[in-house]
């Protein structure tokens, strides 16, 4: 029998999230575009801002991006093959340089110098490969968050994991900027206690944080197991987070024992990073890594095991919002109310609003 509940609407605005019909992503950022592993010398495709990028690796193994369309019949170059540097089309064998520029048409003896694709400039750090998306002029790899350095420190136990998500990038965001729902949507995935208030928050350098104190709360397993510790002892933690770009976000949770076992660890420390990069209004690349100072290194699939549960209760709530603001035709009416534990998010949101309200009027 049908599930009568489960009978919706066609979209009444096809393509359009919770945030309205407009981009709401700054151009002149880095985003991420895939982890390292995923670029090989096979070009593969990212769809990045609304716009085809085709990523691969040269045979001397550093990332180029480029603009997936040939501007000759429009072939997708993530089909073609690598010659050296060179991404070669894989329709007539137009053959590009990292730069963009057409090097090869094997058909005639001349390449006119017009035929060329957008390059866009391509960082490899931490993990993570990050374009820029933006005028090339401002592409500073500095702008990347050098925050994020220990996912290459070998003293850190690393981990990564992807997510399609169908609702906007700042929707992912605001969620990792207010953790009250913890005791909510995750109150049996994560277990982890003391979100009933709302946190402090910190604002500087064009970023946007929370702090939380946690004192002698029961340590949830995600925190206990790995030190070595039983579940539900009693540690005092601090819980930061910080929004250090539109695309990049991280957290860490400080932990201190007070009377820790014989031999037993006394601080530990475990680290979230939310990587969000927009594919389109209603649609998002979701990149997430963990880092931890302590224990073993980390069991990847059981991991991703877990992060596809607990993330997957956060993506659930997020696309559920985006379809019902999608189908209910009475949304244009709706009116969204904020309270305390809002402020990080909502100031998120207007740092990166800012971002873009300055390109448009440049």
């Amino acid at each position: 029998m049908d599930d009568a509940s489960a009978t919706a609407p066609e979209p009444v605005r096809d393509g359009i999230s919770t945030t309205g019909p407009e981009r709401n992503w700054p151009n002149n950022s880095w985003w991420v575009a895939a982890h390292g592993s995923e670029v090989t010398d096979k070009p593969i495709l990212r769809w990045i801002l609304e716009m085809p990028v085709a990523l691969y690796r040269s045979e001397a193994g550093v990332v180029s991006a480029l603009h997936n369309r040939c501007p000759h019949r429009w072939a997708p170059l993530h089909l073609g093959h690598v010659e050296g540097a060179d991404l070669v089309c894989p329709y007539h064998g137009f053959q590009f340089a990292p730069s963009g520029q057409c090097v090869r048409v094997p058909s005639q003896a001349t390449t006119p110098p017009a035929i060329r694709v957008r390059a866009f400039p391509a960082v490899e750090r931490y993990g993570f490969v990050w374009i820029w998306t933006g005028e090339v002029e401002k592409a500073d790899p500095n702008l990347i968050p050098a925050d994020l350095a220990y996912l290459s420190d070998p003293a850190w136990h690393t981990v990564w994991g992807y997510k399609s998500v169908n609702g906007n990038y700042m929707q992912i965001k605001e969620n990792v900027l207010d953790l009250t729902h913890f005791a909510f949507l995750h109150k049996n995935s994560l277990q982890v206690s003391g979100w009933d208030r709302a946190p402090e928050v910190e604002m500087g350098d064009g970023r946007v944080g929370y702090v939380q104190v946690h004192d002698m709360e029961p340590l949830a397993p995600v925190y206990a197991v790995p030190a070595g510790k039983p579940i539900g002892k009693l540690a005092n933690r601090t819980t930061r987070g910080t929004q250090l770009s539109p695309g990049a976000h991280h957290a860490e949770v400080a932990i201190h024992e007070p009377a820790p076992e014989d031999g037993g660890l006394a601080h530990f420390s475990l680290r979230m990073v939310h990587l969000t990069t927009p594919v389109s209004i209603a649609r998002s690349h979701y990149y997430w890594a963990m880092a931890r100072d302590h224990g073993e290194p980390f069991d990847v699939e059981a991991t991703r095991g877990m992060a596809d549960i607990v993330f997957g209760e956060d993506i659930a709530m997020v696309e559920a919002t985006q379809q019902m603001a999608r189908c209910a035709i009475d949304h244009d009416q709706a009116v969204e109310f904020s309270v305390s534990a809002d402020q990080a998010a909502i100031q998120g949101r207007r740092l990166v609003q800012a971002m873009v309200n300055a390109e448009r009027a440049g």
